[in-house]
């Protein structure tokens, strides 16, 4: 497997992405703001669920919805950019497994709220569940840059796997 990520950092893309000095922080910025478009809305959403925001009526939310999407495509083409500059970095370290779990868990979540309507308890352990999915993405992602065991697979292996 670790041939496999020595390949990809020894692309071009994966060399101009870590090596242009403009492009690394760029991705990161645009990755960070797409995060904060998902969680800022799921945060409201849930806020709203759990009683707080009364006054604001779901149905006026929801037509936010599209920053939501917009974010998500943001971070998933941002994200896959981060990953081919540093593909055993990110997929040899457990917690980016986490943090793709709390995503899908945090964002279904989130537009199961915006679009349905609970009991109250039910919705507010709901709203709750995914306020803690959403901090749990914020988090897992910041510790990533800190929790690897593995930086650069071309540094250990040979990519010919020799």
């Amino acid at each position: 497997m670790l041939e496999w990520f020595a390949r990809i950092e020894l692309s071009l893309l994966s060399t101009a992405v870590r090596e242009i000095w403009w492009v690394f922080p760029t991705v990161l910025v645009i990755h960070s703001l797409s995060m904060a478009m998902m969680a800022g809305f799921g945060v409201v959403i849930s806020l709203r669920a759990m009683g707080f925001v009364a006054s604001a009526p779901m149905a006026s939310l929801r037509r936010y919805t599209s920053i939501f999407w917009t974010g998500l495509a943001a971070a998933a083409f941002s994200g896959m950019v981060l990953l081919i500059a540093y593909p055993a970095k990110a997929l040899t370290n457990p917690l980016f497994y986490l943090k793709l779990l709390m995503l899908y868990v945090a964002s279904g979540l989130t537009l199961q709220l915006s679009q349905t309507r609970w009991a109250s308890d039910t919705q507010k352990r709901l709203a709750f569940l995914s306020m803690t999915a959403w901090f749990a993405v914020i988090i897992a992602g910041r510790f990533l840059a800190y929790t690897h065991s593995v930086l650069m697979a071309s540094w250990l292996v040979s990519p010919a796997g020799g």
